[in-house]
């Protein structure tokens, strides 16, 4: 009798949604590097009208992002945010949910403005 010499994964709950998102971030041999979100810095004097509107917005967060990201939890987040076949056919409307190490993420436009404190835009504007 031949034996397996490929590893046994056990489904490791903490990490992953579902058995599926375990299997899809297992088997990604490209492991896409992650390239953290850009900035830009401008100095007092430079762009009046670039820093007005971005003051005026809300968006000082967003235009000065983390830098530094952990890779994994990235890597984790995107397979845990993929849903099968199967998942999507059950539901009307596709959720805006994942799960890194236990912790459940909403990232639905309602909660990224509410995350990024952004002023909801009224019609017209």
């Amino acid at each position: 009798m031949a034996s397996s010499s490929a590893p046994v994964l056990v489904f490791d709950e903490h990490r992953f949604r579902k058995e599926f998102n375990q299997e899809l971030f297992n088997s990604d041999p490209r492991k896409r590097k992650v390239i953290p979100e850009v900035g830009f810095d401008l100095n007092e004097d430079e762009y009046p009208q670039i820093m007005e509107q971005v003051m005026l917005r809300g968006w000082r967060r967003l235009a000065a992002p983390r830098t530094s990201v952990s890779e994994l939890l990235v890597q984790e987040f995107y397979a845990n945010a993929a849903i099968s076949d199967e998942e999507a056919a059950e539901q009307d409307e596709l959720p805006y949910k994942s799960f890194v190490r236990g912790i459940k993420v909403d990232f639905s436009p309602s909660n990224i403005r509410r995350v990024m404190r952004f002023k909801r835009e009224t019609a017209g504007a």
